[in-house]
Protein backbone atom coordinates (compact mmCIF):
# COMPACT_ATOMS: atom_id res chain seq x y z
CA UNK A 1 0.00 0.00 0.00
CA UNK A 2 1.39 3.39 -0.97
CA UNK A 3 1.86 6.32 1.37
CA UNK A 4 -0.70 8.21 -0.72
CA UNK A 5 -3.33 5.49 -0.12
CA UNK A 6 -2.65 5.51 3.61
CA UNK A 7 -2.86 9.31 3.76
CA UNK A 8 -6.08 9.65 1.76
CA UNK A 9 -7.73 6.63 3.41
CA UNK A 10 -6.86 8.07 6.83
CA UNK A 11 -8.27 11.46 5.85
CA UNK A 12 -11.57 9.87 4.80
CA UNK A 13 -11.60 7.90 8.07
CA UNK A 14 -11.01 11.03 10.17
CA UNK A 15 -13.78 12.91 8.38
CA UNK A 16 -16.21 10.01 8.84
CA UNK A 17 -15.28 9.56 12.49
CA UNK A 18 -15.57 13.25 13.33
CA UNK A 19 -18.95 13.39 11.56
CA UNK A 20 -20.25 10.23 13.26
CA UNK A 21 -20.55 8.53 9.86
CA UNK A 22 -18.00 5.74 10.30
CA UNK A 23 -20.52 2.89 9.94
CA UNK A 24 -22.34 4.44 7.00
CA UNK A 25 -19.16 5.21 5.08
CA UNK A 26 -17.76 1.77 5.86
CA UNK A 27 -20.75 0.22 4.10
CA UNK A 28 -20.58 2.71 1.24
CA UNK A 29 -16.85 2.23 0.68
CA UNK A 30 -17.38 -1.54 0.56
CA UNK A 31 -20.16 -1.09 -2.02
CA UNK A 32 -18.02 1.30 -4.09
CA UNK A 33 -15.05 -1.05 -3.91
CA UNK A 34 -17.22 -3.95 -5.11
CA UNK A 35 -18.43 -1.85 -8.05
CA UNK A 36 -14.86 -0.96 -9.00
CA UNK A 37 -13.60 -4.53 -8.56
CA UNK A 38 -16.47 -6.02 -10.57
CA UNK A 39 -16.06 -3.44 -13.33
CA UNK A 40 -12.33 -3.03 -14.03
CA UNK A 41 -13.12 -1.25 -17.30
CA UNK A 42 -14.87 1.47 -15.30
CA UNK A 43 -11.77 2.03 -13.17
CA UNK A 44 -9.70 2.20 -16.37
CA UNK A 45 -12.13 4.77 -17.75
CA UNK A 46 -11.75 6.86 -14.60
CA UNK A 47 -7.97 6.75 -15.07
CA UNK A 48 -7.98 7.51 -18.79
CA UNK A 49 -6.12 10.70 -19.75
CA UNK A 50 -8.13 10.70 -23.00
CA UNK A 51 -11.23 11.80 -21.08
CA UNK A 52 -11.20 15.25 -19.46
CA UNK A 53 -11.00 15.18 -15.66
CA UNK A 54 -14.28 17.08 -15.36
CA UNK A 55 -16.10 14.40 -17.36
CA UNK A 56 -14.56 11.60 -15.30
CA UNK A 57 -15.46 13.40 -12.08
CA UNK A 58 -19.03 13.94 -13.30
CA UNK A 59 -19.26 10.23 -14.21
CA UNK A 60 -18.30 9.31 -10.63
CA UNK A 61 -20.83 11.76 -9.22
CA UNK A 62 -23.57 10.18 -11.36
CA UNK A 63 -22.54 6.58 -10.63
CA UNK A 64 -22.42 7.09 -6.87
CA UNK A 65 -25.17 9.71 -6.56
CA UNK A 66 -26.94 7.63 -3.90
CA UNK A 67 -23.90 7.69 -1.64
CA UNK A 68 -23.09 10.19 1.08
CA UNK A 69 -21.65 13.42 -0.28
CA UNK A 70 -18.36 12.77 1.56
CA UNK A 71 -17.87 9.55 -0.40
CA UNK A 72 -18.90 11.13 -3.71
CA UNK A 73 -16.60 14.11 -3.07
CA UNK A 74 -13.76 11.77 -2.12
CA UNK A 75 -14.14 9.73 -5.29
CA UNK A 76 -14.40 12.85 -7.47
CA UNK A 77 -11.30 14.33 -5.85
CA UNK A 78 -9.32 11.13 -6.39
CA UNK A 79 -10.31 11.08 -10.06
CA UNK A 80 -9.52 14.78 -10.56
CA UNK A 81 -6.07 14.36 -9.00
CA UNK A 82 -5.30 11.32 -11.15
CA UNK A 83 -5.37 8.85 -8.25
CA UNK A 84 -8.23 6.63 -9.43
CA UNK A 85 -6.16 3.46 -9.18
CA UNK A 86 -5.45 4.21 -5.51
CA UNK A 87 -9.13 4.22 -4.51
CA UNK A 88 -9.34 0.51 -3.52
CA UNK A 89 -6.20 0.83 -1.36
CA UNK A 90 -7.65 3.97 0.28
CA UNK A 91 -10.76 1.98 1.17
CA UNK A 92 -8.58 -0.82 2.56
CA UNK A 93 -6.86 1.72 4.83
CA UNK A 94 -10.25 3.09 5.88
CA UNK A 95 -11.36 -0.43 6.90
CA UNK A 96 -8.09 -1.04 8.75
CA UNK A 97 -8.52 2.15 10.78
CA UNK A 98 -12.19 1.40 11.40
CA UNK A 99 -11.34 -2.05 12.76
CA UNK A 100 -8.46 -0.72 14.83
CA UNK A 101 -10.73 1.92 16.37
CA UNK A 102 -13.37 -0.70 17.17
CA UNK A 103 -10.91 -3.30 18.51
CA UNK A 104 -11.68 -5.75 15.70
CA UNK A 105 -9.07 -8.25 14.56
CA UNK A 106 -9.25 -9.94 11.18
CA UNK A 107 -8.56 -13.66 11.11
CA UNK A 108 -7.47 -15.15 7.79
CA UNK A 109 -8.70 -18.71 7.98
CA UNK A 110 -7.51 -21.32 5.49
CA UNK A 111 -9.07 -24.75 5.85
CA UNK A 112 -8.79 -27.99 3.91
CA UNK A 113 -12.55 -27.99 3.32
CA UNK A 114 -15.33 -25.43 3.64
CA UNK A 115 -16.34 -24.83 7.25
CA UNK A 116 -19.96 -25.08 8.33
CA UNK A 117 -21.69 -22.08 9.88
CA UNK A 118 -21.48 -23.77 13.28
CA UNK A 119 -17.74 -24.37 12.91
CA UNK A 120 -17.23 -20.76 11.88
CA UNK A 121 -19.12 -19.51 14.94
CA UNK A 122 -17.11 -21.75 17.28
CA UNK A 123 -13.83 -20.65 15.70
CA UNK A 124 -14.71 -16.94 15.96
CA UNK A 125 -15.78 -17.37 19.59
CA UNK A 126 -12.56 -19.24 20.47
CA UNK A 127 -10.37 -16.61 18.78
CA UNK A 128 -12.28 -13.77 20.46
CA UNK A 129 -11.73 -15.39 23.88
CA UNK A 130 -8.07 -16.17 23.23
CA UNK A 131 -7.13 -12.70 21.95
CA UNK A 132 -9.75 -10.68 23.86
CA UNK A 133 -10.93 -8.85 20.73
CA UNK A 134 -13.87 -8.85 18.38
CA UNK A 135 -13.07 -11.05 15.40
CA UNK A 136 -14.02 -10.91 11.75
CA UNK A 137 -12.86 -13.70 9.49
CA UNK A 138 -11.96 -14.14 5.86
CA UNK A 139 -12.27 -17.77 4.80
CA UNK A 140 -10.38 -19.63 2.11
CA UNK A 141 -10.24 -23.31 1.18
CA UNK A 142 -6.93 -25.00 0.32
CA UNK A 143 -7.22 -28.80 -0.16
CA UNK A 144 -3.40 -29.12 -0.06
CA UNK A 145 -3.65 -28.73 3.74
CA UNK A 146 -5.13 -32.28 3.72
CA UNK A 147 -7.01 -31.59 6.95
CA UNK A 148 -7.31 -29.04 9.73
CA UNK A 149 -6.72 -25.33 9.20
CA UNK A 150 -4.35 -22.38 9.44
CA UNK A 151 -5.36 -19.09 11.07
CA UNK A 152 -3.50 -15.78 10.81
CA UNK A 153 -4.57 -13.24 13.40
CA UNK A 154 -2.83 -10.30 15.09
CA UNK A 155 0.50 -11.16 13.48
CA UNK A 156 0.35 -14.77 14.69
CA UNK A 157 0.08 -17.94 12.60
CA UNK A 158 -1.77 -20.84 14.19
CA UNK A 159 -1.12 -23.88 11.99
CA UNK A 160 -3.19 -26.92 12.88
CA UNK A 161 -3.10 -28.39 9.40
CA UNK A 162 -2.44 -32.04 8.65
CA UNK A 163 0.15 -30.89 6.08
CA UNK A 164 2.21 -29.19 8.83
CA UNK A 165 2.03 -32.29 11.02
CA UNK A 166 3.08 -34.55 8.16
CA UNK A 167 5.95 -32.22 7.27
CA UNK A 168 7.03 -32.35 10.93
CA UNK A 169 7.01 -36.15 10.94
CA UNK A 170 8.95 -36.14 7.67
CA UNK A 171 11.58 -33.81 9.17
CA UNK A 172 11.84 -36.01 12.29
CA UNK A 173 12.30 -39.11 10.18
CA UNK A 174 14.98 -37.40 8.11
CA UNK A 175 17.05 -36.70 11.24
CA UNK A 176 16.95 -40.30 12.49
CA UNK A 177 20.12 -42.27 12.12
CA UNK A 178 19.99 -46.01 11.96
Amino acid sequence: MSELSREYGAALWQLARESDLAEQLLEETETAENVLRDNPAYLSLLSSPDIPKEERSAAVARAFAGGHRYLVNFLSMMVERGYSREIPACFEEYRRLYREDRGIAVAKVTSARPLSDGEKKKLIAALARRYDVKVEADYKVDPSLLGGMKVEISGMLLDGSARRRLDGVKADLATLTL
